[in-house]
């Protein structure tokens, strides 16, 4: 049996956006998701849930905009054989910086790390360990109120099989793209 997870964050709702885009809203109302994990900065986390239908169970982390947030800067999450670490990304060097994630990666155990910070979505392998960015689901931008391309990920689990799908709009038209991965021993591969 498979696990569907719905991967998101930097929504900024309501300081820089007030919305995420409607086909992303509608993709995701009539998508049944067994769980979601978020990457922080939601900013006021009732405006951010009241801007996306009703959400599955969730992990969410500490975005450096979640001010009085009572949630933690990390989560661990087992997705089958996989285990996510989830982690927000302020604390990355910069912004991105792979490298220094990857060594977290290896202090934690983790095959996969989730991040965010950056606002631009990423699918990529670094000696053995799959990093995944999901972007900004509402399309804000780096510090001011207008709108850049907005994006999420899903991914569909199943022992050590993993399908990641990126939705990407630049306003006027979703794509979707689609990469499947397996676990190896203690390898990530592209299949």
């Amino acid at each position: 049996m498979s696990q569907r997870v719905l991967v998101f964050g930097d929504a900024h709702i309501p300081s820089r956006r007030d919305s995420i885009p409607e086909t992303f809203y509608s993709h995701i109302q009539q998508t049944n998701y067994d769980l979601a994990l978020i990457t922080g900065d939601l900013v006021r986390e009732s405006d951010m849930r009241a801007a996306l239908p009703p959400l599955p169970q969730s992990f969410i982390v500490i975005g450096n905009m979640d001010y009085g947030s009572q949630y933690n800067f990390h989560e661990q999450v087992q997705l089958d054989k996989f285990n996510v670490l989830l982690i927000h990304g302020t604390q990355l060097s910069p912004r991105g910086n792979i490298k220094q994630l990857w060594e977290i990666t290896q202090q934690v155990g983790a095959d996969i790390a989730i991040h965010g910070h950056t606002h631009t979505a990423s699918i990529e392998i670094h000696k053995d360990r799959l990093f995944l960015n999901p972007g900004t689901i509402s399309g804000a931008t780096g510090g001011w109120a207008g709108r850049t391309d907005a994006s999420f990920i899903e991914l569909e689990v199943r022992e050590d099989d993993l399908e990641v799908r990126l939705f990407l709009t630049d306003w006027k038209i979703m794509k979707e793209s689609s990469v499947r991965f397996k676990k190896e021993e203690s390898r990530i591969v592209r299949l």
